[in-house]
């Protein structure tokens, strides 16, 4: 009898080990599958930063570059600029809700890397501080588009 109770405890044991070990790599497998899409998530919100950022480049170069030319042909003209920069600006509209919301999607990009540059800084610091310099520059010709203002040379010089 004591052999029976001896080779139950040993096969309880056995069978306790074995559902612990499968519970532990469940749960590692787990934590790699959520790595792996946080990892994925971190890239993807790379990738439409940068995307952004070239959109907003080339939109900020149509609507900044239209401003100048308005602004300048109203001085040579000797009309009144600020009508026409209003004019002007009225038919950037839909270009600037577009500038909008894509502004609005940088900044959630830049949040998520910011938290990736916290995890793991050795991956993402460098990427994260680059990022940041670019929406700072992203910034201010967003604002010149919303809101054009200065003297034609000061904005020509800011745009």
């Amino acid at each position: 009898m004591n052999k029976k109770i001896i080779g139950s405890v040993i096969g309880f044991i056995v069978i306790i080990i074995a559902l612990v070990s499968m519970n532990m790599v469940q749960k590692n497998s787990e934590e790699t599958e959520k790595q792996k899409k946080k990892e994925a998530n971190n890239i993807a919100s790379a990738a439409a930063f940068y995307i952004a950022t070239e959109t907003m480049g080339m939109i900020s170069e149509d609507v900044l570059s239209g401003y100048s030319t308005t602004w300048s042909n109203a001085i040579n003209n000797r009309k009144d600029f600020n009508l026409a920069i209003a004019e002007k600006k009225k038919s950037f509209d839909k270009t600037i809700d577009t500038v909008s919301s894509t502004y609005i999607g940088m900044e959630m990009s830049l949040r998520e890397l910011s938290e990736a540059a916290k995890e793991q800084p050795e991956k993402y610091k460098e990427l994260y501080e680059e990022y940041k310099k670019m929406y700072s520059t992203i910034t201010a010709l967003k604002e010149q588009m919303e809101s054009p203002s200065g003297t034609l040379i000061t904005f020509n010089q800011n745009a």
